[in-house]
Protein backbone atom coordinates (compact mmCIF):
# COMPACT_ATOMS: atom_id res chain seq x y z
CA UNK A 1 0.00 0.00 0.00
CA UNK A 2 2.82 2.31 1.03
CA UNK A 3 4.87 1.97 -2.76
CA UNK A 4 1.54 2.60 -4.47
CA UNK A 5 1.10 5.82 -2.80
CA UNK A 6 4.64 6.91 -3.89
CA UNK A 7 4.17 5.86 -7.13
CA UNK A 8 1.04 7.99 -7.51
CA UNK A 9 3.13 10.90 -6.36
CA UNK A 10 5.60 10.41 -8.56
CA UNK A 11 3.10 10.10 -11.64
CA UNK A 12 1.83 13.13 -10.61
CA UNK A 13 5.08 14.82 -10.10
CA UNK A 14 6.17 13.95 -14.04
CA UNK A 15 2.67 15.04 -15.33
CA UNK A 16 3.18 18.52 -13.66
CA UNK A 17 6.63 18.72 -14.98
CA UNK A 18 5.52 17.87 -18.44
CA UNK A 19 2.97 20.43 -18.53
CA UNK A 20 5.24 23.01 -17.48
CA UNK A 21 8.03 22.21 -19.95
CA UNK A 22 5.34 21.86 -23.08
CA UNK A 23 5.17 24.49 -24.93
CA UNK A 24 1.55 26.73 -24.29
CA UNK A 25 -1.22 26.53 -26.92
CA UNK A 26 -1.04 29.93 -27.67
CA UNK A 27 3.01 29.93 -28.40
CA UNK A 28 2.11 27.15 -30.59
CA UNK A 29 -0.88 28.51 -32.61
CA UNK A 30 1.43 32.07 -32.92
CA UNK A 31 3.98 30.12 -34.41
CA UNK A 32 1.98 28.34 -36.82
CA UNK A 33 0.53 31.23 -37.90
CA UNK A 34 4.31 33.02 -38.63
CA UNK A 35 3.99 36.19 -35.77
CA UNK A 36 6.25 37.14 -33.67
CA UNK A 37 5.43 38.15 -29.73
CA UNK A 38 5.68 41.54 -30.81
CA UNK A 39 3.03 41.29 -33.91
CA UNK A 40 0.67 39.55 -32.17
CA UNK A 41 0.42 42.01 -29.13
CA UNK A 42 0.09 44.47 -31.98
CA UNK A 43 -2.47 43.00 -33.84
CA UNK A 44 -4.28 42.01 -31.11
CA UNK A 45 -4.46 44.96 -28.88
CA UNK A 46 -3.28 42.34 -26.59
CA UNK A 47 -0.02 43.80 -23.83
CA UNK A 48 3.01 42.62 -24.89
CA UNK A 49 4.50 41.37 -21.86
CA UNK A 50 0.73 39.80 -20.90
CA UNK A 51 1.11 37.89 -24.01
CA UNK A 52 4.49 36.36 -22.75
CA UNK A 53 3.15 35.88 -19.97
CA UNK A 54 0.46 33.64 -21.08
CA UNK A 55 3.33 31.85 -23.42
CA UNK A 56 5.56 31.25 -20.07
CA UNK A 57 2.85 30.17 -18.49
CA UNK A 58 3.42 32.63 -15.20
CA UNK A 59 0.06 33.58 -15.52
CA UNK A 60 -2.84 31.84 -16.35
CA UNK A 61 -4.75 31.80 -19.61
CA UNK A 62 -7.55 30.35 -18.51
CA UNK A 63 -8.15 33.70 -16.35
CA UNK A 64 -7.99 35.85 -18.66
CA UNK A 65 -11.15 37.97 -20.02
CA UNK A 66 -13.11 36.82 -23.03
CA UNK A 67 -12.17 39.92 -24.50
CA UNK A 68 -8.28 39.27 -24.37
CA UNK A 69 -8.53 35.68 -25.28
CA UNK A 70 -11.03 36.22 -28.34
CA UNK A 71 -8.89 39.16 -29.35
CA UNK A 72 -6.11 36.45 -29.52
CA UNK A 73 -7.77 34.42 -31.48
CA UNK A 74 -9.28 36.73 -33.81
CA UNK A 75 -6.14 37.14 -35.11
CA UNK A 76 -4.38 34.05 -34.95
CA UNK A 77 -7.72 32.40 -37.22
CA UNK A 78 -8.66 29.74 -34.48
CA UNK A 79 -11.20 29.30 -31.45
CA UNK A 80 -10.70 30.93 -28.13
CA UNK A 81 -11.01 26.94 -26.83
CA UNK A 82 -7.63 26.26 -29.07
CA UNK A 83 -5.82 29.06 -26.76
CA UNK A 84 -6.85 27.31 -23.07
CA UNK A 85 -5.11 25.06 -21.31
CA UNK A 86 -6.45 22.19 -20.29
CA UNK A 87 -5.08 19.52 -17.75
CA UNK A 88 -5.10 15.96 -17.71
CA UNK A 89 -7.07 16.35 -14.04
CA UNK A 90 -9.74 18.85 -15.18
CA UNK A 91 -10.51 16.16 -17.95
CA UNK A 92 -10.72 13.52 -15.83
CA UNK A 93 -13.29 15.66 -13.79
CA UNK A 94 -15.30 16.35 -16.72
CA UNK A 95 -16.13 13.16 -17.55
Amino acid sequence: MHEAAEEKFVDTVNAIIRRKNAQAKLQQQRKRCGYSQKELAEKSGVNLRTLQQYELKTKDINKASGQTVLAMANVLGCRVEDLMEYSVEEDDEAI
